[in-house]
């Protein structure tokens, strides 16, 4: 009965998530063009996913307080609630959209940020706890590949719509994903974690995951290329890629969602093959992070150079191979590092790092872009793809042979 509550649990936090991650897609495409239709200025636009990350930031700081005092289930069903609620008030406001009222706008993405930074960390530490150790890496691969599928279907249908009926109406679409979304969070009724933690000071419990990122080597190497590539990952954000289509390619909006569709059909590709090859991919998890940055490194490069369409989509979709592999690779060797109670602590430092890197990001590369051009902004994000990846190198050791810890289940790499 036990492993049939969990199936069915898992069931309903891939399809809840799937359909959150739908919604989380139509929210930005809407969002990120009304104010840019309002504004017409890409510091404007920019500040949209500023607000997102930083709000989820100081919410990743603040979520091993809530951890250490709800169910993981209980954070992502109250947070997915929470989330529809704001959506909701969004919607409305959304209908009469004004530059007096983008403060407005602003404070309610920043609460459906807010309590976003909480379920992140809860849903990756879940899944732990509903699927055994040696199947880890498949069911990470599954959850990514259902990540893919719906990114790969809502950018291109998202930026369709757009086009044929505006904003506003996406956002009720989103508000009604949100709502399933939350049942389905709902009805997850089992985990296998212990549920009782010993009583910890609040700074103590803040520090925890910290604490762990540290004391490994592997993690600390990998926390230090996160945040550098996190800082060139905002070269990809809505706002960015709306400008480099409209001018380095000289295309519409739809192109703005086929080059989005492309690059995340590439992450679908590229999860069909790590959820192929999983044993090959467990034996060499640290290989697999640090040569993947070396392809986003020339990928970014070629990308930001063209001015071909086709060239454009193909390079998109070439870059959503590696960073699937990567991607899957740094979440298992997290899960395998840090002991099941302490997992979702670890997740939240993490999102801190990379929320915080990403919200700096958002704003400093929309600035170069507004006043040197979208070409200059991909020279920098290669050039911290590079470095990203020279550290690896430098590391490698670390990274690939990681010193068993006490909070390390077994040697991983």
């Amino acid at each position: 009965m036990s492993k049939f509550n969990n199936e069915m649990s898992f069931r309903f936090l891939w399809i809840g998530q799937m359909l959150a991650n739908l919604g989380d897609v139509l929210y930005t495409v809407s969002l990120t063009t009304m104010v840019y239709k309002v504004t017409k200025s890409v510091t404007f636009m920019s500040f949209v996913p500023f607000v997102i990350t930083i709000t989820a930031l100081i919410s990743g700081v603040l979520a091993p307080l809530i951890i250490d005092k709800y169910k993981l289930k209980s954070i992502l069903f109250y947070s997915q609630f929470g989330k529809t609620i704001f959506l909701f008030a969004l919607c409305l406001l959304a209908l009469h959209i004004r530059t007096e009222f983008l403060w407005l706008l602003y404070l309610l993405i920043a609460f459906i940020s807010f309590l976003d930074g909480w379920a992140s960390p809860a849903r990756n530490a879940l899944v732990p706890s509903l699927i055994k150790e040696e199947k880890l890496i498949k069911a990470n691969s599954f959850l990514a590949i259902s990540d893919q599928i719906t990114q790969l279907i809502a950018w291109p249908i998202g930026s369709l719509l757009l086009v044929l009926w505006g904003g506003p109406i996406i956002l009720w679409f989103t508000f009604t994903f949100f709502v399933i979304s939350s049942i389905l969070m709902f009805l997850i009724t089992n985990q296998t974690v212990s549920e009782k933690r010993e009583k910890t000071s609040k700074l103590v419990a803040i520090k925890e995951g910290w604490q762990i990122i540290w004391n490994s080597k592997q993690l600390r190497t990998i926390s230090v290329m996160n945040v550098i590539e996190t800082l060139a990952n905002g070269v990809w954000v809505a706002a960015i890629l709306f400008i480099y289509v409209e001018q380095a390619l000289h295309k519409t909006e739809v192109w703005w969602g086929f080059i989005n569709a492309a690059f995340f059909g590439g992450m679908f590709i590229g999860g069909l093959l790590v959820y192929r090859y999983s044993q090959v991919l467990e034996r060499r998890l640290g290989q697999t992070i640090m040569w993947s940055s070396l392809c986003l490194t020339t990928l970014t490069f070629l990308f930001g150079m063209t001015s071909l369409a086709w060239f454009a989509l193909v390079v998109s979709f070439l870059y959503g191979l590696p960073q699937m592999a990567r991607d899957v690779a740094e979440v298992t060797v997290i899960q395998k590092n840090a002991r099941e109670e302490l997992l979702a602590k670890v997740y939240s430092a993490r999102g801190t790092l990379i929320y915080g890197s990403f919200g700096i990001s958002s704003l400093v590369l929309g600035y170069i872009t507004e006043h040197y051009g979208v070409q200059i902004t991909f020279l920098v994000a290669t050039t911290l793809f590079l470095i990203s990846f020279l550290i690896a190198l430098l590391n490698r050791r670390d990274l690939i042979y990681p010193v068993i810890s006490k909070n390390t289940k077994g040697k991983v790499g």
